[in-house]
């Protein structure tokens, strides 16, 4: 039973054409597109063996705890606020490029994405500078149009919810460097500026909740060991990242992060190897032989005989 989300079947019911053009007997793939409480029937239904849930860190919490009524096998892919790390031996401007690349993917809605930056204290402004000049730069509009660079959010809950946490930032004292509002030239759609950040607690809302959505917060930090205690002070523990010219320190620094994948002066996710979370992140692997595990039951059987 493969289920959608409700805001985007699209690439479902294409799961089921390609399956079906494959050859796949009938029954073997069933496809449902349905709202919350069909999902809940899923979960709860002890004909369902095992559970594998992508998406948000609440949810996972729900599925978790229905399954537990039944004691139910589940893995669970969450929500994730991660981190980057600037070295001070690489060039902010690259830093920006990369960051600001990597934020057009999907309009920053995906749950790896490196949205809080940590940058030394001494660097921090210039860091600030740098990505919103490279952030405001992308070309915002119609996702069917090639000279678009980012498209919008796949709702208008989303949309609100995001710009409520870009208020939520200004009230709390972050410092607004770019974007923050809709695109004026947009007058239809689910869009929002690319937005930048800085002087960003990582203990405010923007440090700590997930936006979902093309908003990056620069974190100022006091040498290494206080950017690595900042990256990990978190419910989430998805992914994370270190820029620096160093191989030897990014394999240091990269050992200590509590996150389930680690890259090197880049956003790298591999879902074709174990892919997941530490702490609210999530539940087990997916991807590689440890995502094919939890879909398997060992069985111990003892015979008397010879067969």
């Amino acid at each position: 039973m493969l289920k959608a989300a409700p805001e985007g079947p699209g690439n479902i019911n294409l799961m089921a054409e390609i399956a079906h053009e494959a050859g796949l007997p009938p029954g073997v793939l069933h496809i449902l597109t349905a709202e919350r409480d069909v999902s809940e029937l899923l979960v709860s239904d002890a004909r369902i063996d095992k559970i594998a849930f992508t998406g948000s860190t609440v949810t996972g919490r729900r599925i978790a705890a229905v399954c537990a009524e039944r004691i139910g096998r589940y893995t669970l892919e969450l929500g994730g606020k991660s981190a980057a790390i600037i070295m001070d031996d690489f060039d902010l401007q690259r830093a920006a490029d990369i960051l600001s690349r990597e934020q057009c993917y999907l309009t920053g809605q995906v749950c790896s994405s490196l949205t809080r930056i940590i940058e030394d204290r001494g660097r921090h402004d210039e860091m600030v500078d740098r990505l919103a000049a490279t952030f405001s730069k992308v070309r915002v509009g119609d996702p069917l149009d090639p000279t678009s660079e980012m498209g919008p959010l796949v709702s208008r809950r989303r949309r609100d919810r995001a710009l409520g946490l870009i208020e939520r930032g200004r009230d709390e004292g972050s410092r607004l460097a770019t974007g923050g509002g809709q695109p004026a030239h947009l007058k239809r759609g689910w869009f929002i500026e690319p937005t930048v950040f800085g002087d960003v607690s990582n203990n405010s809302t923007l440090g700590r909740e997930e936006v979902f959505g093309p908003v990056l917060s620069v974190i100022p930090s006091d040498g290494v060991e206080d950017a690595i205690r900042i990256a990990n002070d978190t419910i989430y523990g998805l992914n994370g990242s270190l820029f620096t010219n160093d191989p030897k320190d990014a394999e240091r620094v990269l050992r200590r992060l509590r996150t389930g994948t680690a890259g090197h002066n880049d956003h790298h996710t591999d879902l074709g190897i174990a892919f997941c979370g530490f702490k609210q992140s999530g539940v087990g692997r997916e991807g590689g032989r440890e995502g094919l595990l939890p879909y398997l039951e060992a069985k111990t059987m003892i015979l008397d005989a010879a067969i």
